[in-house]
């Protein structure tokens, strides 16, 4: 199949609609297509319907609110840190923490969302991981594909390490570390943006990165994924794609 490639980066806002279960978003051939995480969450449902049941439900959405917000306000300290247009890194933290509190404010967040989240935004900044972003191709940047019926997402951060090349980041936050097996949806998240990436750009990234911040230790995960990585796991993540037009009505 080939593809006509476009150049949108850092321009392109996609129209979007929730639905029950689903985010859709609409491409600007007129497609509506799921969201990347829609579609990895539509084949673990079955998992948080039996994790919501053993909690109960007003636990489950206590827990699912805190887990959000602490992790909005990481990932809002990540962008201003990362924007900022001061050159030394003490100077962009200090930028980065006086824009974060009329965000927080405006948001309505807790003080132990933000304490957490700044706490977890800190673990990125204190291991020195910012200083492998070379140079910032785009934030927040939202990215999509036509295979397998199409799919969208908005990937964290693209940037370009010492040799030029791309690297597709994506941040996380949890409760405590975790196994790399236990990541198998970031790593398809990742595929994901990657292919996308590549299928938009022409240019194929050298790998993807998740930074995974944890609430326990005060040093983050980095996890590389390699280009095997993205093959492997995007065969499967297509393949789910595929499934998810055939089995849900999207519009």
């Amino acid at each position: 199949m080939t593809f006509e490639h476009c150049n949108f980066l850092g321009d392109l806002e996609l129209e979007k609609k929730e639905t029950p279960g689903c985010r859709l978003y609409h491409l600007p051939d007129g497609q509506w297509v799921p969201s990347i995480t829609s579609v990895t969450s539509f084949y673990n449902r079955d998992i948080f319907v039996k994790w919501r049941k053993r909690v109960g439900e007003e636990e489950a959405n206590r827990i699912s609110k805190f887990s959000a917000n602490r992790g909005t306000v990481m990932h809002q300290l990540c962008e201003y840190y990362i924007l900022s247009e001061k050159k030394d890194s003490k100077e962009k933290l200090k930028d980065a923490l006086e824009k974060i509190v009329p965000f927080v404010e405006e948001e309505g967040f807790t003080e132990e969302e933000y304490k957490v989240g700044r706490g977890l935004f800190f673990n990125f900044y204190t291991a020195g991981l910012f200083n492998r972003i070379v140079d910032v191709i785009s934030v927040e940047e939202m990215l999509f594909s036509h295979q397998m019926g199409g799919y969208a997402g908005r990937v964290d951060n693209i940037y370009r390490n010492l040799e030029g090349r791309p690297v597709i980041l994506d941040f996380k936050s949890a409760k405590k570390p975790k196994k790399e097996e236990w990541i198998d949806d970031y790593k398809k998240q990742i595929a994901a943006y990657f292919i996308a990436y590549w299928e938009m750009y022409n240019e194929r990234p050298v790998c993807g990165e998740i930074w995974m911040s944890n609430e326990y230790e005060g040093f983050p995960q980095v996890f590389e994924i390699t280009y095997d990585d993205v093959k492997k796991y995007g065969k499967v993540f297509l393949e789910n794609v595929k499934a998810f037009h055939e089995k849900v009505k999207l519009v």
